[in-house]
């Protein structure tokens, strides 16, 4: 162990006792006023003078803006927080973060390419329009409830991420409460002002800083020394860390990996920036930008937390939570200086405020729009929903305040307990997207009971099943019911409507042109997109690696872990071959239009 760690071990770092300075102070200042300056543009472009255009920018951005939104929402103050901290705790096999980042890319490209060719031709403004559209109000009511859930948890937990980082930004000075009440004022001004078109054009610039930051993670991690003798120390301290996990480790690998793969593209205000998107060829190339950059995000967090378990061995829970604040305090107190843990600072800042500023702009949305709207006030008018939507802001950031004052739960045992029953809004998406036979009746049944039983087992203290959490036991329960009793009841009425909805899932007609278009076959419809994702699947888990393989190899890590890297390059690579037979082809007032709801296609 280098010098340099023991004498940053001796001086037992606290996130209280190192103040980055005035560099912090007008870098975050300079970049409020910025965000805020885009709300206000924002605001004087007639931005919100409809719902349409208030809530969905008028389905018209491009895919850079979509790319670098969704990225610095889903990578938000948790991931650089919560996943490090986890890694340090876990150890090398958290490599599923990474992992079930790229898997949400995979699980968006089955569920988003049907979602904005429907929302484009029977002009949904959010998900759920066409969660009542395609089934009924039942459904829809049930279905927002569990994604106003999942949304509203991923808000609160920035509260809990912007309040570490802005204590040891002012070295203690400014208390945690002070933080977070500063920090939501700030989303309230420019969410309020800019509508969800000035929350996607903030969110792509946080992203920008977001990339900076992690880049220059490394150099302050690599100002501890190197990366091989960081992984000697965890060696010596800590060696279950980095050899292979046990079976039921490997379990409940698979289990996290199947979560976010379903749960994190049925986040509302996800699938609120897909259906923003200006037509399918810019969808395309934003899932060919996100996953390389979510591939890079994902593994950088993964590696500070390893590293970070070898310049600070020995944290508490607690204290590992803070890791992130201990580097860049250390760094700094060690002749680092302070600019660059401003800089990196700044990028969590704005990794807060970005997925903050999206989830409760969203939150907002269902709540006035999805709610008021659609079950109390058909009658409202645009300016009197948006005006709601403003209210309701302003609600839940004084709730997500309060929760967010006594924070009792590891952000990571936030992130799951999101997952459990967001999972349950996943199958009318995924089957109602794609099967014209799923009928509402059995929608409700089976939210109402995959629900029942996440709860049940969560309750009961048996969170996981083989492996399996909770959330998605009840997400197979609700599909088999959902798929099974649709299909025992046969055809219907409602499967006539369906069927007569879905036939535009594969079909894009620019400019609401509906005489000649672009008909796709969409990655879901594809056999070898099954069979890849399997295939995927089945190498990210190292199930099949020998005992021999946890011997040390480049920069100290075991085989495995490389073997694992080279996993995920793969499950990289297979998002991107899913673009590539998402292929067109023309169809004219004499095709038929038979969509996906007959099923994948046989040919391949």
């Amino acid at each position: 162990m280098s010098g340099l760690i023991q004498a940053v071990l001796q001086t037992n770092p606290s996130p209280d006792q190192v103040s980055l300075g005035w560099e912090i102070v007008v870098f975050t200042v300079v970049a409020l006023l910025g965000i805020i300056g885009i709300g206000w543009y924002s605001s004087k472009q007639n931005v919100g003078a409809d719902a349409d255009d208030f809530f969905s920018a008028g389905k018209s951005l491009g895919f850079v803006v979509i790319a670098l939104s969704v990225f610095a929402d889903s990578y938000s103050g948790n991931s650089f927080l919560g996943y490090s901290a986890e890694t340090y705790r876990s150890g090398a096999w958290f490599l599923v973060y990474p992992q079930f980042m790229i898997a949400g890319i995979i699980g968006a490209l089955i569920i988003a390419p049907p979602l904005i060719n429907l929302g484009k031709e029977w002009n949904y403004t959010s998900p759920i329009d066409y969660i009542e559209h395609r089934f009924d109000k039942r459904v829809a009511f049930l279905t927002l409830l569990f994604m106003i859930w999942g949304t509203f948890v991923q808000f609160t937990e920035q509260f809990f991420a912007m309040g570490y980082l802005g204590r040891v930004a002012s070295g203690g000075i400014i208390p945690y409460q002070a933080v977070v009440v500063l920090f939501g004022l700030v989303i309230l001004v420019y969410v309020g002002l800019g509508g969800f078109r000035g929350t996607a054009l903030s969110a792509a610039v946080q992203g920008v800083l977001m990339l900076m930051a992690l880049c220059l993670m490394l150099v302050v991690v690599g100002h501890f020394g190197g990366a091989t003798s960081q992984i000697d120390t965890v060696w010596q301290t800590a060696p279950e860390k980095l050899t292979l996990p046990s079976a039921s480790t490997m379990s409940n690998w698979y289990g996290l990996v199947l979560l976010i793969l379903f749960g994190l593209p049925t986040y509302i205000h996800i699938q609120q920036f897909y259906l923003s998107v200006k037509d399918a060829k810019d969808l395309r190339s934003t899932f060919r930008v996100q996953a390389p950059i979510f591939l890079l995000a994902a593994t950088i967090l993964w590696g500070i937390g390893l590293l970070g378990a070898g310049i600070f061995p020995g944290l508490s829970e607690s204290g590992s939570e803070q890791l992130i604040p201990y580097l860049i305090g250390s760094f700094a107190n060690t002749g680092g200086g302070t600019l660059l843990p401003s800089l990196i600072s700044l990028g969590i800042i704005m990794a807060t405020l970005s997925t903050a500023g999206a989830t409760v702009m969203v939150l907002s949305m269902a709540i006035a729009k999805d709610m008021y709207k659609r079950f109390i006030n058909a009658e409202a008018s645009d300016e009197r929903v948006i005006n709601a939507s403003r209210l309701a802001l302003a609600g839940f950031l004084v709730f997500a305040l309060v929760l967010s004052f006594t924070p009792n739960l590891t952000i990571w045992a936030w992130t799951q307990l999101k997952f459990e029953f967001l999972l349950q809004a996943t199958p009318v998406f995924i089957f109602g997207l794609y099967l014209s036979r799923v009928k509402s009746d059995f929608a409700v049944a089976g939210m109402i009971l995959g629900c029942a039983v996440a709860v049940g087992l969560y309750v009961f203290g048996a969170g996981e099943i083989f492996g399996l959490n909770a959330g998605i036991v009840g997400f197979v329960v609700n599909s088999l019911v959902l798929v099974g009793g649709s299909y025992l009841t046969g055809e219907t009425a409602e499967t006539e409507r369906a069927r007569d909805i879905l036939e535009y899932n594969s079909i894009e007609y620019p400019n609401g042109n509906n005489r000649k278009g672009v008909k796709y076959v969409l990655p879901g419809q594809k056999k070898s997109f099954w069979v890849g994702l399997v295939v995927v699947l089945a190498l990210i888990v190292p199930w099949y690696a020998p005992d021999s393989w946890n011997a040390q190899a480049a920069f100290g890590l075991p085989i495995w872990t490389w073997v694992i890297l080279g996993a995920m390059i793969l499950e990289t690579a297979f998002v991107l071959y899913g673009t590539m037979i998402w292929r067109e082809r023309p169809v004219d007032e004499r095709s038929t239009n038979t969509g996906v709801s007959r099923g994948i296609e046989t040919e391949d």
